[in-house]
């Protein structure tokens, strides 16, 4: 959810419960009111009733809300209440305020009871509190829309900085250039991530420099001991040592095949090759399988193709012939003597397997750096490892499945 739609309908929720408590208050502060001056003009209208009487001992009061009668309680108490009384046209009961009083007038006490109506008062009262309340809400609603429109205006530079920074990528080595707010919250946030930027740039760049520089430097001293060694190996004098000699090189071999590996991947993951570039995978994998099928023929492997289709992939193509070269070095190192590589594309799917009698222990680490199904194996681990990297770079999924004895790697096309 936004910030502001989560500010707004907080905002929302607390104003409509205070408006709730707001009505009910003055609901019954109203009320209160509406008693006090009901009880004043009733207090009015007993002083009424006294001075009549003064003035005419015998008076007849006709009004039916106002009863007079003799007692012989000379209680002086006048007390204030609600009641009922029964309309007769409305056929219904009205709620009313009532006085009651003992008043005395030359050795005489009568009992004065005057009943006045609450209908008006009580309509009166609803229809404040509805004025009230509508007033209420009409002043929220409105708070809220200038609320809305005052924070959008206020966030925009907000969220135009945000989708600068959205499209930030290390690999441009370009700083970010954020504009300013206005806001002392917001510029200062600019300030700070600009800053961290350009620290990532030059970390960034440092780190690239120091790979290079060291798999610049590793190449020179790797080659000249690969050549020295082939010259140790062809001396005949050096023959008891041949075993040796042989194990050294080897090392050497795939001390270089691990740089030459480590480059690549950096710079796949450092992004330096071409970007929005699409190839023909169809295309690649015809053009990979006539350079093994020497090592193919080699191994008497069982060659099964279906690649009639074209697969378009958005991958640069030295990208697309490293994907496919080792996943068909994969397929081939891999197989059984006199096993069978099946090749297929179906859709916006390519599918390469391999026959295989052994299911992977730990499949879920196949894509791992520097794993190893067998550990004595003279791979450095990288293969696969490249692959996924380069897959997960341009909206290709790849999996693995073990079925029917076959090892198969499957490469789908994202949408």
């Amino acid at each position: 959810m936004k910030l502001l739609n989560k500010l707004n309908i907080q905002y929302l929720f607390f104003s409509l419960l205070a408006m709730a408590i707001s009505g009910v208050v003055i609901y019954f502060a109203l009320g209160h009111i509406i008693n006090y001056q009901l009880d004043e003009r009733l207090n009015e209208t007993l002083i009424q009733v006294e001075t009549q009487l003064k003035n005419k001992p015998d008076a007849v009061f006709y009004d039916p809300f106002i009863q007079v009668s003799p007692t012989e309680i000379r209680s002086l108490i006048t007390v204030l209440s609600d009641t009922v009384v029964y309309n007769e046209m409305e056929k219904e009961l009205e709620e009313c305020r009532k006085i009651s009083a003992t008043i005395s007038i030359e050795n005489k006490s009568y009992r004065v009871e005057i009943i006045k109506s609450k209908i008006e008062s009580e309509d009166l009262q609803i229809l404040l509190a509805l004025v009230t309340f509508a007033v209420i809400l009409l002043l929220t609603v409105t708070l809220i829309y200038v609320n809305r429109r005052v924070a959008k205006s206020v966030w925009q530079p907000f969220f135009s900085n945000l989708a600068i920074i959205e499209n930030f990528s290390v690999t441009t080595q370009q700083p970010l250039e954020l504009g300013s707010t206005g806001i002392s919250e917001f510029d200062h946030l600019n300030k700070v991530v600009t800053g961290l930027t350009r620290q990532i740039i030059t970390d960034f760049q440092n780190q690239k420099q120091f790979s290079e520089d060291i798999s610049h430097e590793l190449q020179t001293p790797l080659a000249i001991i690969s050549s020295r060694l082939e010259n140790l190996l062809g001396n005949p004098a050096l023959k008891d040592f041949s075993e040796i000699l042989n194990s050294i090189y080897s090392s050497v071999r795939r001390l270089s095949k691990l740089n030459k590996a480590m480059i690549l991947l950096r710079k796949i993951e450092n992004n330096q090759f071409a970007a929005e570039e699409h190839t023909n995978l169809k295309i690649i994998v015809t053009e990979k399988l006539e350079e093994f099928s020497e090592l193919i023929s080699l191994k008497k492997l069982q060659l099964e193709t279906d690649i009639k289709n074209n697969l378009i992939v958005p991958v640069p193509l030295a990208l697309s012939e490293i994907l496919i070269s080792n996943l068909l070095s994969n397929s081939i190192n891999h197989n059984t003597k006199g096993g069978k590589i099946s090749i297929q594309i179906i859709g916006n799917q390519l599918s390469i397997c391999n026959s295989g009698h052994e299911k992977i222990a730990e499949p879920e680490k196949l894509f791992n750096r520097f794993y190893k199904v067998d550990p004595s194996s003279n791979s450095v681990g990288l293969g696969l490892a490249i692959v996924k990297k380069i897959c997960d770079l341009h909206r290709v999924e790849i999996q693995y499945h073990f079925n029917d004895n076959f090892h198969c790697f499957k490469l789908n096309i994202l949408k």
